[in-house]
């Protein structure tokens, strides 16, 4: 029954924040927004979203070789188109990472798979936040609102905390054993495999290192996608207030309370670019075109997914 309702709840949060936010928009304002939009940009746009996917399946596929788990390059980079579309219909930002997890589970086990793309989330995660941290104490006097600073650290300190949790595995294994999840032999042995999976990743720090800075990279470019559209829809606001502000946009969208962060994100764009002068209305409509555009790149893994083929042929 929970798991019949959860969509339904998670429509509801998602039209409510949508009716807040629009319901007194000015809408010649923000159909002369939409207007400014210049077309010429969308290869590039679309150029980048390829490369920062390309980055992703590397990334991947590094995790997995460390852990003697071999899959091609371009079977990564579709399961990550594919979970890219299926994160249109899936709560939060990264609900797609289940296709992968399944996806890749085929090569060496489920545990191993979900470490993979849990060590790829928390990394991309972590590089988020601490581009968030550089960049406000950089542009802070930007600010209308000084306390805006105090958001990357929380944030940066969360995500240093969960990574320090899960490689201090002692910690985590006694939180563990407080609420008896050991009594459950097959989920506890499922999180142990998971552990020496990530306990596998942080043995190399060559591999760390090469994880980090393609996560640095990647989100650099989640940055600049999203310069680039503010540019092709003639704002001159200046980029270091997408440093700042798109970091803490792309984590607070991936929270599950509304379908593909849909009112969520247009919230924190309205929020956070009314800092950098922008309006209401010229908010929520790059949020809306970032959704479109989203939603166009992400059909090429509708269309992988449609012509691929099923486990069980693809092996024979």
């Amino acid at each position: 029954m929970k798991s019949r309702i959860l969509p339904f709840a998670k429509l509801a949060v998602m039209a409510l924040l949508l009716g807040l936010l629009y319901r007194k928009v000015d809408f010649a304002a923000f159909h002369g927004a939409l207007a400014e939009l210049k077309w010429g940009w969308l290869p590039l746009i679309f150029a980048l979203f390829l490369v920062n996917s390309s980055l992703s399946a590397w990334k991947w596929k590094l995790l997995l070789a460390s852990d003697g788990v071999r899959v091609s390059f371009s079977a990564l980079l579709s399961s990550y188109l594919i979970g890219s579309f299926f994160n249109l219909f899936l709560p939060s930002s990264i609900g797609g990472d289940s296709y992968r997890v399944v996806d890749a589970s085929r090569h060496g086990g489920s545990a191993k798979s979900f470490a993979s793309v849990f060590a790829d989330r928390l990394s991309g995660f972590l590089a988020l936040a601490s581009w968030g941290l550089l960049f406000t104490a950089i542009g802070w006097r930007h600010l209308p609102d000084k306390r805006i600073l105090w958001l990357p650290v929380v944030v940066f300190g969360l995500m240093a905390g969960m990574v320090f949790a899960i490689v201090q595995r002692r910690a985590l294994v006694a939180v563990l054993r407080l609420f008896r999840i050991d009594r459950l032999k097959k989920l506890d042995g499922f999180i142990h495999r998971v552990l020496d999976s990530v306990a596998t990743y942080g043995s190399s720090r060559a591999l760390v290192a090469r994880v980090f800075a393609i996560s640095l990279s990647f989100q650099m470019l989640a940055i600049t996608i999203i310069f680039c559209i503010s540019r092709a829809m003639a704002w001159e606001m200046p980029f270091i207030y997408f440093s700042i502000f798109v970091p803490l946009i792309t984590l607070g969208e991936a929270l599950p309370i509304s379908i593909f962060g849909i009112g969520v994100r247009d919230g924190l764009y309205s929020f956070f670019f009314a800092q950098g002068g922008a309006t209401h209305e010229q908010a929520l409509a790059m949020a809306l075109v970032y959704v479109l555009l989203t939603i166009v790149y992400s059909l090429l893994g509708g269309l992988l997914f449609l012509l691929r083929k099923p486990p069980a042929a693809a092996g024979a």
